[in-house]
């Protein structure tokens, strides 16, 4: 019999032995005495119940809402995550949601995109307390209010296997040497060129131009062979950023820098010297009439909707072009990618490229370990080889670099990918401007900000200016930014011994 039955045949027993009690002592024991012994009674079945609802273990201390207990699942703990891409959230909603079905430590990732007002959402959560678990892509007023765990004990050896060393070199802007962020994103930067163009204007399609000569010479070619409607090249300066697209990147491979932004990390001091004959083979190309029409007038969408037309021969370009030319603006040509030439035909330095964005933790997180498991996954293989096969980018993770994965049907993909001979230059320091006021100024620009360097090219190249006068314009340059560097220095602002190094090789042995 079981456990219930036998409590009841109880139940039954001690009531009619207590019923007979009452009619037999009536007058021995009155209602009161008799209501207390039925609650005695009731007492000795709730013991009797208890000792018996033990699931026959022979153990006394078990119950059915222990056991209950142990049989419900556990409840998952949710993970807030918020970016700010959109454009490849199918691939990671969708591998989001296999996590959540599958992980073992009952994590729930919420995973929320917000796109035009990422900053402003952060700082709203940062003045309430109630920043997300982790956040990508954070900004450096978030990271100088402590938000981001320190990554470094979390890099294990595994970790730095899988990624590309740039993506786990600690910023010179970090704190006491402190990682918040594993730098996932490559930007590199190619030379891209129309073969047909190539073809029409009677040039090997397969043999870019190795030197700067040679690329004025095709460019003149492909001008001539025009008919007024196709230009060698295109330099879309309107948006004087991309100054940083045709002459900083560019001088890469022939050994001019040592750093980003006229930064030389081996010296220590700014030198903008070495982009005067960028400037100049620009002016002169312009001259020449190899240049798209109407330069300084059109920004960087359009040249490329004319590139993309079939109407421009060679174009400095970047990893997300990709997607620009495959979808964006769709090319009607065939189109290759090459590195950028040098003066002399020889490379003496590695193409460039740049890493950015990565998630960062909270280290103040209610779910701290959890938030450890999920950036885990956020970093996994799985994730950045899927991004990869889909063409939404190109990335440190060496699993997604591995060009046997790319996509066949993305055009140029293999191109813009990290190659034996890429470098990831250094950091040029982040100066205060406002520490020197009023601003020091080169010719009618004030050095108030770092695009005046974009700004200072862009008025040499619109006035023509002659080679002196080039060279004299960036060596003021350089000049008013090294003394902006000693104003930072002097005002405690930066430490310039973190964006030195002495030994750094532009050129990979």
């Amino acid at each position: 019999m079981n456990s219930e039955g036998l409590a009841m045949r109880l139940f039954l027993s001690i009531i009619r032995v207590y019923t007979k009690q009452l009619k037999g002592l009536n007058n021995m024991m009155n209602t009161k005495r008799s209501k207390q012994g039925l609650l005695a009674a009731a007492a000795a079945l709730l013991v009797l119940m208890t000792g018996c609802g033990n699931n026959g273990n022979g153990n006394g201390n078990a119950s059915p809402s222990a056991d209950t207990n142990a049989s419900a699942p556990k409840e998952k703990v949710s993970i807030e995550v918020w970016v700010n891409s959109r454009h490849d959230l199918e691939v990671r909603e969708s591998l989001v949601k296999k996590f959540n079905e599958t992980n073992p430590d009952h994590i729930e990732i919420n995973y929320k995109v917000f796109a035009d007002n990422y900053e402003e959402q952060l700082k709203l959560a940062m003045n309430a307390g109630n920043l997300p678990d982790i956040a990508y892509n954070i900004s450096a007023d978030l990271a100088n209010a402590g938000y981001p765990l320190d990554l470094n004990p979390l890099i294990t050896p595994e970790i730095r296997a899988r990624f590309d060393e740039s993506a786990l070199t600690v910023p010179p802007t970090a704190k006491n040497g402190e990682l918040d962020r594993v730098f996932e994103n490559v930007t590199t930067f190619k030379l891209i060129y129309n073969k047909d163009l190539f073809k029409a204007a009677g040039l090997d399609p397969e043999k870019p131009p190795v030197t700067w000569q040679e690329m004025s010479d095709y460019a003149k070619q492909i001008t001539a062979s025009g008919g007024g409607q196709k230009f060698g090249l295109g330099l879309p300066v309107k948006q004087t950023a991309f100054w940083r697209y045709y002459v900083i990147y560019p001088s890469a491979v022939s050994g001019d820098i040592n750093g980003r932004e006229g930064w030389n990390a081996v010296t220590g001091k700014y030198d903008f010297s070495p982009f005067a004959k960028y400037v100049k083979w620009w002016i002169d190309e312009n001259k020449a009439g190899s240049v798209f029409p109407g330069v300084g007038t059109y920004d960087n969408d359009m040249i490329r909707a004319q590139f993309a037309e079939g109407n421009i021969g060679m174009l400095s370009a970047a990893t997300w072009d990709i997607g620009v030319f495959n979808d964006q603006f769709p090319a009607k040509n065939d189109w290759a990618v090459a590195d950028f030439p040098t003066w002399d035909g020889t490379a003496k330095g590695g193409p460039a490229y740049e890493t950015a964005n990565g998630f960062s933790i909270n280290k103040n997180s209610k779910h701290l370990e959890e938030a450890k498991k999920a950036w885990e996954f956020l970093i996994s293989d799985e994730m950045f080889v899927e991004l990869a096969q889909k063409g939404l980018g190109s990335f440190t993770n060496l699993a997604a670099q591995d060009k046997a994965i790319q996509p066949t049907d993305r055009k140029g993909v293999d191109g813009f990918v990290i190659g034996d001979s890429s470098v990831d230059y250094p950091m040029a320091p982040r100066l205060d401007y406002s520490v020197v006021n009023p601003p020091l100024k080169v010719g009618s620009l004030d050095v108030s900000k770092s695009a005046v360097v974009n700004d200072v090219m862009n008025q040499l190249f619109m006035s023509s200016k002659e080679l002196p006068d080039i060279e004299k314009t960036l060596q003021e340059l350089g000049d008013a930014f090294n003394k902006l560097a000693e104003a930072n220095t002097a005002a405690g602002t930066i430490d310039l011994n973190n964006y030195l190094k002495p030994d750094f090789k532009p050129l990979k042995p």
